[in-house]
């Protein structure tokens, strides 16, 4: 997004916003159940957490919701385990809100108080900082509720090897990468350009730990001299895939960029040894 316009009091993510991990905890709604909450249309559930923004403004602790029909989802869990050993206090221990499908900012850390509620969360984060604003809006006079409330992940896919700038040598090249599609979808398949989308190779697809984890994909390629650019996009098991470019997606505080992933690599000449 930073290359089509620039995002003042935005930090560039570049490839690293995601992970995938392994949970272990309560069904959250179990414990909605527990507690007597009625499957009601156009309620929220809301999450508090004690960490204090201080870019908030004004300033606040952070605080999220999600719609109750989502909170009602077997998968939403209140996690104490994290890849089979307690809940990192770094990754919102001891108890967190883990919301499969949903941008991570739903996935509330250091959670220290659940309230069912008529709509979705006032705090400052939800009702002014995560939402895509038209493209022509101020960030500095959106109004509450102004713009897309961000909630469920975006189709996306991203190259890991190699890395953007990389030199490689010609010849065979192997490309890795992970592609995740949204709210439960399945990822059902990844295509790989060398020629800036002009034409198209398909990946092979590792199998997938869940439906709420990422594919691991790879293809190995023949690699020429010279400058080469990269491609990757994903189709999801409905037949949706990414755009094409970021500026047709660009808004005011970058967010939901899911166009194609582009890395710019230089393949380097092979080396001819001399004859003896």
């Amino acid at each position: 997004m930073l290359k089509v316009h620039p995002i003042p009091g935005k930090d560039p993510w570049a490839h690293g916003a995601i992970s995938t991990a392994e949970w272990r905890g309560a069904r959250l709604s179990d414990i909605l159940d527990a507690a007597g909450v009625r499957h009601e249309d156009g309620l929220h559930v809301a999450f508090n957490a004690p960490d204090v923004a201080p870019e908030a403004s004004p300033v606040q602790a952070y605080g999220s919701s999600i719609p109750l029909s989502k909170a009602m989802s077997e998968e939403v869990l209140l996690a104490w385990q994290m890849n089979s050993e307690p809940l990192p206090r770094v990754h919102g221990g001891p108890v967190r809100v883990v919301v499969p499908g949903y941008i991570g900012a739903r996935s509330v850390k250091w959670v220290k108080r659940i309230t069912v509620q008529p709509g979705p969360s006032e705090n400052y984060f939800q009702a002014l900082d995560y939402r895509i604003l038209p493209p022509e809006s101020d960030p500095g006079t959106a109004k509450p509720g102004e713009g897309i409330s961000l909630s469920s992940v975006a189709l996306n896919c991203d190259i890991l090897v190699p890395g953007d700038g990389a030199e490689v040598p010609a010849g065979p090249l192997t490309i890795h990468g992970w592609a995740l599609a949204g709210d439960g979808r399945g990822i059902a398949r990844v295509d790989v350009s060398l020629d800036g989308g002009h034409t198209w190779c398909q990946a092979d697809l590792q199998p997938a730990a869940s439906r709420w984890s990422w594919r691991l994909w790879s293809l190995t390629v023949e690699a020429l001299s010279g400058p080469m650019t990269l491609n990757a996009r994903a189709w999801d098991d409905t037949g949706v895939t990414q755009p094409e470019s970021a500026a047709g997606l660009w808004n005011p505080r970058g967010y939901g960029n899911n166009a194609w992933a582009r890395v710019d690599v230089n393949v380097l000449p092979r080396r001819v040894m001399p004859r003896p």
